[in-house]
């Protein structure tokens, strides 16, 4: 596509396009590796101050040197109240200038806590057509909210912006379900990436049956393999290669994982092939803790999406409420292990390791998954065409 053909989208999001995890690299992945729209971004984001297509917007100055000092961390909770409450309420200068500047087709923003609200005024002050993102219920996630009475009210306000939105976008089935009937809504699972798997790559030296992960290592998910660290290393027969950032786990477990060669840290994206190509089977996680209960029935991890591109057995441990394994429940695509017992986890390794048809229709599965639902081409076309008639309409109106 020619540059002077492509739509103009302004992206409001607290979680700029940057190729490293999250939110950030689906939006990477869609808006920058594809590059199938002139784009601006405005952001709150500091990492992404000096960034030369993004607009930054910050809170009040005297709020902004407050949370930088010293008497920040134990302000934090009554500041992101304000960020949450009272700051959406406002109508940024910065914002305003940026719509202004770039002139945008399309107005596209990360439903959040804070600048969907400002998206949406914008978008209904300047006549432009507003497109949703739910990616995450970001109104329950840790770090983004601040006291825990404030949830229920931003919930809401969740709610009414996707019925405020003239195209929404939903991460999954579930997302699109707890919101409810919307009538221009697609569900574009996380986008995965342009994954060029390795070629030749040997079975482990140890012999032993190897299971992989690469994604998030704290919180939930740190627990969850803890535990499941802890049981494999107890078997001669198998063993588990974890990459990730920052791990939060229990300095004696880090350790020790470290020590073994269980726990190899953060890889870019060719090393972590690497490790993904060379295993036996690629693990998922979902948490069982009832307080993410609502995250989970919503969101949708893009390890699944992932891992499909590598032709391997993908095992998924997450309880049955979470969208996930509905999804594998009802086309397949993975093993599923509905139970928090980390005794089940093994159990599905050793029966893909010692039975060749588990281990064979499960490969097919991956495989199909790649090339039909979770088909990168798919999804990118779903979410650039609906973009391009929603601008075309608000041209013809």
């Amino acid at each position: 596509m020619n540059k002077e053909e492509k739509k103009r989208v302004l992206l409001a999001s607290i979680a700029p396009p940057q190729n490293d995890c999250g939110v950030r690299v689906v939006l990477h992945r869609h808006l920058v590796e594809r590059n199938p729209f002139e784009m601006c971004v405005v952001t709150n984001a500091d990492f992404y101050r000096d960034h030369p297509g993004g607009t930054q917007l910050t809170l009040p100055a005297p709020l902004q040197r407050l949370r930088k000092s010293r008497f920040g961390p134990v302000l934090s909770p009554w500041l992101m109240d304000y960020e949450t409450l009272i700051w959406p309420l406002a109508n940024p200068r910065k914002f305003d200038e940026a719509v202004e500047r770039f002139q945008p087709d399309v107005i596209l923003a990360l439903a959040d806590n804070c600048l969907s609200s400002f998206a949406l005024r914008s978008a209904r002050k300047n006549k432009i057509p507003l497109a949703g993102l739910f990616l995450d219920w970001v109104p329950i996630m840790k770090g983004l909210h601040g006291h825990a009475w404030t949830q229920p009210r931003l919930s809401r306000r969740f709610e009414n912006f996707y019925r405020a939105c003239d195209l929404a976008f939903c991460t999954s089935d579930g997302m699109q379900e707890v919101l409810g009937a919307h009538p221009n809504c697609h569900v574009i699972y996380p986008m995965p990436g342009r994954h060029r798997v390795p070629e030749n790559i040997s079975p482990p030296k140890t012999g032993k049956f190897r299971l992989a992960y690469v994604g998030s290592v704290q919180n939930f998910y740190g627990r969850m393999i803890c535990s499941l660290i802890e049981k494999i290393s107890l078997l001669a027969d198998m063993e588990i290669i974890v990459v990730g950032p920052d791990a939060d786990w229990p300095a004696e477990t880090l350790q020790r994982a470290k020590a073994k060669g269980i726990y190899l840290g953060f890889k870019p994206p060719e090393e972590a092939a690497s490790v993904l190509a060379g295993a036996d089977a690629l693990l998922v996680v979902m948490s069982f803790e009832p307080e993410h209960r609502r995250f989970m029935e919503t969101s949708f991890t893009t390890k699944f999406l992932d891992y499909s591109a590598y032709g391997k057995p993908i095992l998924l441990w997450g309880p049955e409420y979470c969208t996930p394994v509905r999804v594998a429940r009802r086309g397949g695509g993975a093993s599923v292990v509905d139970v928090p017992d980390a005794n089940a986890v093994l159990a599905a390794c050793r029966q893909i390791a010692t039975e060749a048809p588990v281990r064979e229709s499960l490969t097919e599965q991956a495989k199909k998954l790649h090339t039909g639902l979770f088909n990168p081409d798919r999804l990118q076309n779903i979410f650039v065409t609906e973009l391009e008639k929603l601008a075309a309409s608000a041209k013809r109106k």
